[in-house]
């Protein structure tokens, strides 16, 4: 009988400032099954500030021999460190960490720029979530492989919208990028201006700032109950100022609203113009006009944003869902694992 060839089992140390943050839930933990089949283990080690914590991550990817950083700039002491402990080390990030956010400016910033460099430049893979992260890579030198973020999409037809008016216009996030959905105030005030009342569901961990005529109705993000958050919405609306930050956003929130059969209207910045398919899925607005013309059409039109919503989910579950990407992220492990 022939022998059977089994993958020689190896643990991978993430690396990460957030264990249980959304970078880990997408970017990694989603594949954590299908990395077991293939002989990966997966391991979690928070990376924080005391010296001592730190000492146990690198303790811990000395053992397993492989370590993966996950969107962290390490200081370029500390990228020695785990350097020489480890037999491959990867390193996988989704945001411009070469430059501050959108409220600092969206600058390059000395330090990160050295520290991104350093890491990159010591990992024996690099990959990114987008075309434009690859691209920041490549300026330091190292060709990154692009996996993007994806959302898991369940069987079957999206779950039917609200059939109560006013119409909900969503929107999904964190009290970190708030920023986003305030700078849309004018154009989310102009549509009540014009006789069009909405109410706008917050799916975070905090409300925005709005003017008396757009009601908010905050529900606090959990892992649980997100889906069913935006199972409530009609609209999903993704507005983002156009900077050297916003461009490497890789979309995860437009990707969830579109995912619960959805239509979003996004600002054309970034992934956001491949994510969602311009009158087909949703609309992509360039400036401000024409974000306010796109949820004029979906909400006027309930047949149109319906039949986008179901086109949108099907789009997602072929081109950004786990399924389709499960495949190719684990061998891209097991490539630089090798």
């Amino acid at each position: 009988m022939p022998r059977l060839t089994v993958a020689r089992a190896r643990t991978l140390v993430v690396v990460t400032s957030d264990p249980t943050g959304p970078v880990v839930r997408h970017r990694v933990l989603a594949f954590r099954e299908a990395a077991a089949r293939a002989g990966i283990a997966i391991e979690v080690a928070a990376w924080g500030k005391p010296w001592l914590e730190r000492r146990k991550v690198l303790e811990r990817a000395e053992a397993a021999g492989h370590a993966l950083v996950l969107s962290r700039l390490l200081r370029s002491a500390d990228v020695d460190r785990l350097r020489v402990r480890v037999r491959r080390l990867l390193f996988d990030f989704d945001d411009a960490l070469p430059y501050r956010d959108s409220a600092r400016g969206a600058t390059p910033s000395r330090t990160r720029i050295e520290r991104f460099g350093a890491i990159v430049r010591a990992a024996d893979a690099v990959t990114a979530g987008n075309a434009y992260l690859a691209g920041l890579a490549e300026r330091a030198g190292v060709r990154a492989t692009v996996l993007p973020t994806v959302v898991e999409v369940t069987d079957g037809p999206p779950t039917p919208e609200p059939p109560v008016p006013p119409p909900v216009v969503g929107w999904i996030g964190a009290r970190a990028t708030l920023g986003y959905l305030e700078g849309a105030t004018v154009e989310l005030a102009a549509l009540v201006a014009m006789g069009h009342p909405f109410r706008l569901r917050v799916v975070a961990d905090a409300a925005p700032t709005m003017p008396p005529g757009i009601p908010v109705e905050l529900v606090p993000w959990t892992a649980q109950g997100a889906d069913a958050a935006l199972d409530g919405i009609h609209v999903g609306v993704a507005p983002l100022p156009d900077d050297a930050w916003t461009r490497g956003k890789c979309g995860l929130k437009v990707l969830q609203m579109l995912a619960r059969g959805r239509p979003v209207v996004a600002s054309a910045v970034g992934v956001q113009s491949e994510q969602v398919r311009h009158g087909e899925t949703g609309i992509v607005a360039r400036g401000g006009a024409e974000m306010v013309e796109g949820l004029l059409l979906l909400l006027r039109d309930p047949t149109a944003r319906r039949r986008m919503g179901e086109a949108a989910r099907e789009d997602v579950r072929a081109r950004w869902s786990v399924a389709a990407w499960r495949d190719r992220v684990v061998a891209a492990w097991s490539s630089a694992l090798a």
